[in-house]
């Protein structure tokens, strides 16, 4: 039982690291793509459709791959959660 505990914990940590992991790279992703062209905005800025759609137009204009456009998306809706 002590094992199991211990594995489910292990489990929700790495979940975290890896969630944390994913909104730095898309926090670095977005500075790197839409600050180059654009003044820095707050995620905050806009709802997540808004974003949604901008994001959709920018990754054509950025030449944005699906992982890069999936990162930045899931780290400006992590600001409006």
């Amino acid at each position: 039982m002590l094992a199991l505990a211990a594995f489910v914990a292990g489990c929700a940590t790495t979940t975290q690291e890896t969630a944390s992991a994913k909104e730095k790279d898309g926090a670095r992703l977005w500075s790197q793509n839409c600050a180059r062209c654009h003044n820095s905005r707050s995620p905050d800025s806009y709802s997540d459709a808004q974003w949604e759609v901008a994001m959709l137009h920018m990754r054509v204009r950025a030449n944005l791959t699906a992982d890069e456009h999936k990162a930045i998306s899931e780290f400006l809706r992590s600001a409006n959660q």
